[in-house]
């Protein structure tokens, strides 16, 4: 299960940076992209059971990214 968890981050955060890494024209989604990244590797690090702590912490993750995200968006459109 730890490892379905763990490939999954690693897939999500891969297509986030991906994602990102295409949209030259907003540097701001670039560093939503790596505050995820990093947000998640502080996750792995903090966590080494699987279980309810490492979800609790890479939901709190997605969610700072989904913010990160909205903002960055609204800079784009002015």
């Amino acid at each position: 299960m730890h490892t379905l968890i763990k490939t999954s981050v690693v897939a999500l955060t891969f297509a986030l940076l991906v994602g990102c890494q295409n949209q030259v024209e907003n540097p701001e989604m670039n560093q939503c992209a790596q505050q995820n990244y990093q947000c998640e590797s502080t996750c792995e690090q903090q966590t080494t059971a699987e279980g309810l702590k490492q979800q609790v912490c890479s939901g709190k993750c997605v969610e700072s990214y989904n913010q990160c995200k909205a903002q960055a968006e609204k800079l784009g459109n002015i």
